[in-house]
């Protein structure tokens, strides 16, 4: 599956996510949901992706005693932020907004990951 289809299949879960983003062989897709304003101008995205991308990476330790990770979550008072493992060097960046159980959003995208996560091509 390409991934702006991903994206947009992902973004559609529910109206609430506000950004999805995939690092992907070192590149970084991503997309806004249609009215969603950004907290973040193109380059503080660009330095939350690498940031992210940094702390999955220092996580990837302790793979040996705990097994792969699955997901982390951060909350803020505006925003929350979900990362999404996505085979061993791959991430699924998400912002959804903070009134929204995660764990619905989360379980969801799980599932299209295990679906589709294999056959993401640029």
């Amino acid at each position: 599956m390409k991934i702006p289809e991903f994206c947009d299949l992902i973004l559609s879960v529910d109206k609430k996510i506000r950004y999805v983003g995939v690092y992907h062989n070192e590149n970084v897709y991503h997309k806004l949901q249609k009215n969603v304003k950004s907290y973040f101008t193109n380059e503080e995205s660009m330095i939350s992706v690498k940031t992210e991308v940094a702390r999955a990476s220092m996580r990837r330790y302790m793979v040996e005693k705990l097994g792969e990770p699955i997901f982390s979550i951060t909350k803020y008072p505006k925003v929350t932020l979900v990362t999404l493992y996505c085979m061993v060097t791959n991430l699924v960046l998400l912002s959804i907004e903070p009134d929204v159980n995660p764990d619905d959003v989360i379980n969801k995208v799980l599932g299209m990951i295990k679906t589709h996560g294999d056959s993401l091509e640029p």
